[in-house]
């Protein structure tokens, strides 16, 4: 059947942020400059590809400190518990910290409120490695985790004053939502808005894009946090979108009598996957498909603060 695809548009905002951008440099860094093991604690971004390369240049990848052979360890873009740390240090690893400087900035928020005495309620998914990394920053019992409305609800009042954070990566329309009532049920609740610049300016590219075209493809894998928010909303404003690792998993069943795609990615997904999505499409339509290439710019203005090593 003859392909009916006459365009495709590219979101404004898509690919690697400044986050991932930095862990990748400090572990391929790490890589060529140390002498001995290097190992990431789990994965250095929530990409596949980006694993599977940076193992290829001899980094390592490591499920907990215990497993580390010694020499170095990597920490994530995502951050770690406290107690990673110290555990590290109490085993002789080199500590080369990747987290991303907006974690760090939430993560010295908590500090700084459990030092005051706050109770404090976290917007995210309590598996994700950012929550956890978060969330240990906290003595035990002093953070709770909600993943949406209704777990909100369920959260009791104490005897403490009470603050609201947010994963950086959440849905910035339903962290809206959450605060909304987190004010209602506590009030003089404060609330910190920690959803970074780069996770809301890929959501409100997508809402822009998605109800332009007749399918949406997102380019990330589904262990990403970030891109699988771009697949969900952009289903609440496309007839069809679809969360895929590379080119290679488009199905061309999704493009019957589709004339208009759309292509974002993950904050964690190589360029150079979108541009092979691109390809393939253009390949399908039989090389007439015009590809449409909004001017990119990220409003990311966070210093690139070099790695702590310990």
């Amino acid at each position: 059947m003859r392909s009916k695809l006459t365009t495709i548009r590219l979101a404004r905002h898509y690919g690697f942020c400044m986050g991932v951008t930095r862990a990748i440099r400090i572990a391929l860094r790490t890589g060529e400059d140390k002498v001995g093991p290097v190992n990431v604690i789990h994965d250095i971004v929530h990409n596949d590809t980006v694993v599977k390369d940076l193992a290829e240049r001899n980094v390592g990848r490591v499920v907990s400190v215990a497993d580390a052979p010694g020499g170095t360890i990597i920490v994530p873009a995502h951050g770690a518990p406290l107690a990673l740390f110290e555990e590290a240090q109490r085993r002789g690893l080199e500590i080369i910290d990747a987290t991303c400087p907006l974690v760090i900035k939430i993560q010295r928020i908590v500090r700084r409120l459990i030092d005051d005495g706050y109770q404090i309620i976290h917007f995210g998914d309590l598996h994700h490695d950012e929550t956890r990394a978060v969330v240990g920053q906290a003595p035990e019992g002093r953070m709770v985790v909600i993943h949406d409305l209704r777990e909100l609800q369920t959260v009791r009042n104490i005897d403490r004053k009470m603050a609201l954070t947010s994963q950086t990566t959440a849905d910035a329309v339903e962290f809206a939502r959450i605060s909304r009532e987190a004010a209602r049920l506590f009030p003089g609740i404060i609330v910190c808005d920690t959803i970074c610049n780069a996770t809301g300016q890929r959501q409100k590219a997508v809402l822009e894009l998605a109800p332009e075209v007749d399918l949406m493809l997102i380019v990330g894998s589904h262990s990403s946090a970030n891109s699988k928010r771009l697949r969900d909303i952009s289903r609440t404003v496309c007839r069809a979108a679809y969360l895929i690792n590379s080119a290679g998993e488009i199905d061309p069943a999704w493009l019957d009598d589709v004339v208009s795609v759309g292509v974002t990615a993950g904050a964690s997904t190589p360029d150079v996957l979108a541009e092979e999505v691109v390809d393939w499409l253009v390949a399908y339509s039989g090389g007439t498909a015009e590809v449409i290439r909004p001017d990119r710019r990220d409003d990311e203005t966070i210093e690139m603060i070099e790695p702590a090593s310990e």
